[in-house]
């Protein structure tokens, strides 16, 4: 059974439905809270009820096709030319953004092209061939399709530019020297390598540009010192809210630690040096670089902040009880483990706090009926579009289903148990918890509906109810799928039509 989070909400055919008590709109704040306030408010929107794009019931005398024509499983058959021609126009349209249009003979080209492609694979699609199409113009308008003087100029002066805008906006613009410099380098690089391609060349330019900016092409003393004020702006920044420069102490100190490292490991990279020295400057900045009681004592305020901002929406500081409860954790798990590092100790606390934050320390019947509230929360959120309470039915139904699961897997382990009373949730709310051929119209509906309301939602959305046609010849299309793989869920099915009836649409 596919877990919560791998495919988006899909919806089910409508039902009439009664609003429990405790029903209540996710608001904004708790949009934020949940987001860890990365996303402004002002963009934060309520989630569209199901009902806004669910299927249609049926209803009285012949339903117009929802898409203009009917879309039909014969459109899933080999590609027909008139649409391998508009794959071509489309390619251009997306690659130069109407910059361009092909020629007379750039068309025959592109269509002849298509046609290979369908000639190899007569299942190919439409989003394929056009995606494949796209490909190759990106690579000729990029002139990453061949190797000329002129387009390595282009790579040299493109990575140029690119490294200055990203790490030294003061930079001059290149030389002449700095060109001759870089042709050279990918003389070089051909000699070596014959068959590297252009997006190859291109991008080796590029590393060794940023590599020279950025002081990763040698180790030498300047390089170190640059790795060293790189590493103190950054982590100042990161942990004390402010950069700031090195001082003449931290130059002295950490021209020691990076000759010590050169000396343990005469071949490291410059590269690796320098984040030898950023993460043991990180390291000593966040009490990681010893387990001290002192630094113990930061890993359990920093992770009781950490989740108590993810879980409960405010971080808030350890009380008395929690810091001995965690010193004591902290000293078993040391003893448990002898050659456990500071930054292993501080990730094994703040897991530890966050398991026992979200009940997955136990199956019992506290942490149970938190999965069940959990459960709810989510699944009506993205079915119902608000978030709501379990009802005492809903409680005393689902701690029935988690007992049963335990006696099913004594075994059974607190998150997969929480996961197990999720997706049963969630298929029964979608419709997919009876055998799959007893819910092939259902499925066929709900694929119609939510490629309504992906393509045309608005108020003049049109009826997503199938012709009786369309509805005949997708239910021939299921049932035939089923005989050919009788193990498949109805879950499986509803997204195997979702998928084809999507893949049709785009073929015709």
């Amino acid at each position: 059974m596919p877990k919560i989070g791998e495919r988006l909400p899909f919806v089910s055919t409508p039902q009439t439905q009664t609003r429990p008590a405790g029903t209540k709109d996710v608001s904004t704040q708790q949009w934020v809270d949940l987001l860890g306030s990365v996303l402004p408010t002002q963009s934060v929107t309520k989630a569209a009820p199901a009902s806004a794009f669910a299927a249609q019931a049926p209803g009285t005398g012949t339903p117009q096709p929802p898409f203009g024509k009917e879309i039909l499983p014969s459109a899933l058959g080999p590609l027909r030319d008139e649409r391998l021609a508009a794959c071509v126009a489309d390619a251009y349209r997306n690659v130069f953004e109407g910059d361009r249009w092909p020629s007379g003979p750039e068309r025959s080209k592109w269509l002849d092209f298509a046609r290979e492609l369908r000639n190899k694979n007569p299942k190919i699609t439409a989003d394929e061939v056009r995606y494949a199409i796209q490909d190759k113009l990106r690579l000729e308008r990029d002139g990453l399709d061949a190797h000329s003087p002129a387009n390595t100029d282009r790579f040299i002066s493109e990575a140029i530019a690119w490294v200055t805008q990203c790490y030294d906006e003061k930079a001059p613009p290149p030389t002449e020297a700095d060109m001759r410099h870089w042709r050279d380098f990918a003389a070089d690089l051909m000699r070596k390598n014959p068959e590297t391609t252009p997006e190859e060349l291109k991008y080796a330019i590029i590393d060794a540009v940023r590599a020279k900016v950025l002081g990763t092409d040698a180790v030498t003393p300047k390089n170190i010192d640059k790795f060293i004020k790189d590493a103190v702006k950054w982590v100042t920044q990161c942990y004390e809210g402010k950069e700031r420069e090195a001082t003449p102490a931290e130059l002295k100190e950490w021209r020691a630690f990076a000759q010590e490292q050169l000396k343990k490991n005469p071949d490291i990279t410059p590269e690796n040096l320098k984040y030898a020295i950023t993460d043991a400057m990180r390291a000593k900045m966040t009490g990681t670089g010893e387990a001290t009681p002192k630094n113990i004592d930061k890993f359990i305020e920093d992770g009781v902040k950490w989740v108590t901002q993810c879980y409960e929406g405010k971080e808030r500081k350890p009380t008395a009880a929690e810091l001995a409860h965690w010193r004591d954790f902290a000293r078993k798990h040391q003893k448990a483990n002898p050659d456990l590092t500071p930054e292993e100790l501080k990730y094994a606390i703040q897991d530890a706090i966050r398991v026992k934050a979200t009940g997955m320390d136990g199956t019992g019947s506290a942490n149970i009926d938190k999965f069940i509230q959990d459960a709810v929360k989510w699944v009506t959120f993205c079915y119902e579009g608000q978030e709501r309470d379990a009802t005492p039915e809903e409680l005393r139904r689902w701690r029935a289903f988690a007992n049963e699961k335990k006696k099913e897997n004594k075994d059974i382990s607190p998150e997969e148990l929480k996961y197990a009373i999720q997706d049963a949730m969630r298929s029964e709310k979608m419709g997919t918890n009876a055998p799959a051929k007893q819910s092939i119209e259902d499925h066929i509906r709900a694929a119609y509906g939510w490629l309504i309301y992906i393509n045309y939602a608005g108020p003049s959305q049109p009826s997503s109810e199938p012709t009786p046609n369309e509805l005949n010849e997708w239910k021939k299309f299921a049932e035939k799928k089923l005989k050919e793989t009788p193990e498949m869920t109805s879950e499986e099915l509803r997204y195997y039509l979702l998928d084809s009836l999507r893949t049709a649409m785009a073929n015709s």
